[in-house]
């Protein structure tokens, strides 16, 4: 069983005050970690082989990590409720909270790339879904703009259920517009698009921008676009959220990939050409 030492009292504690630093942007990027909370969230990044900095449990709910095989050297602190709820991010927080670095992952050089572009989302529920979404469809990479909302906000993290552990991400304008040069296919979502976003070739190397919720994509953003999809709607319907409608393009995509290596098992016959690659290789080095 774990020990938990004494409990913390003060919100004034060094480890508290680092932890509620993270609340905020300028002290997340100081840091370079963020905060995960909810026991599932925590033990998720756990079982995917996340080391906490540290954890914090509120007092008399010790039970959320008994029996939990915590990593060894992680830290765990209890909390009294007050300390706690000056660190939690939630009105009724769940009693565990953990601090965790930013995640590395390295973009791994593919010829087949599929790159999401997050460019002025700023709803945090929206960009959590998109992160949420780009993992599940099995996405290469993610670029986020600088005028988008902080995609380690912790409203983010919970919409984004570990996607960060999941899927490359990369954040200002200068990555993502050379992300934007590098695929052969761009597409932006956009409402008033003259392409349905079910008539695109997604099996080929594609980057899709999804723009802000009320401005849509960045003027710079825009003059990279190739392509302006849509998604065909009943009538009366204005339009769906930037979240869902992500989500929509990125698993048509993720269904034709995945359509196409099943009919063909045995990769690409004699007469299909030489592969498809990313306009001066996908890598970051």
């Amino acid at each position: 069983m774990h020990r938990f030492g004494e409990v913390i009292l003060s919100r004034s504690n060094p480890v508290v005050k680092r932890m509620r630093s993270l609340h905020r942007s300028h002290g997340r990027d100081e840091e370079r970690a963020f905060l995960v909370e909810g026991r599932r969230a925590v033990l998720d990044i756990i079982a995917a082989g996340v080391v906490p900095e540290m954890v914090l449990v509120r007092d008399g709910d010790e039970g959320l990590v008994s029996g939990a095989r915590l990593p060894v050297g992680c830290p765990v602190r209890r909390v009294t409720a007050e300390v706690f709820a000056s660190v939690s991010g939630t009105v009724h927080g769940q009693g565990i909270v953990a601090s965790v670095p930013m995640p590395t992952l390295e973009i791994s050089p593919t010829q087949t790339p599929l790159v999401l572009v997050i460019d002025g989302v700023r709803d945090p529920g929206n960009m959590g879904t998109l992160l949420r979404s780009a993992a599940a469809a099995g996405v290469s990479a993610i670029f986020v703009g600088d005028e988008t909302v902080d995609p380690y906000s912790p409203k983010v993290v919970r919409a984004a259920m570990g996607a960060h552990f999941r899927v490359p991400l990369r954040v200002g304008n200068g990555l993502a517009l050379e992300a934007l040069q590098r695929c052969n296919l761009r597409v932006l979502a956009d409402a008033s698009g003259e392409v349905s976003y079910d008539a695109v070739d997604w099996t080929r190397p594609a980057l899709l921008v999804i723009g802000g919720e009320a401005q849509g994509a960045s003027e710079p953003t825009r003059q990279f676009v190739d392509i302006r999809v849509s998604i065909p709607m009943a009538s009366g319907v204005e339009s769906l959220n930037a979240g869902v409608a992500g989500g929509v393009i990125l698993f048509e995509a993720a269904r034709q990939r995945r359509v196409t290596i099943d009919r063909e098992p045995g990769g690409p016959g004699p007469d299909a050409g030489p592969p498809k690659t990313v306009a001066r290789g996908w890598s970051e080095g």
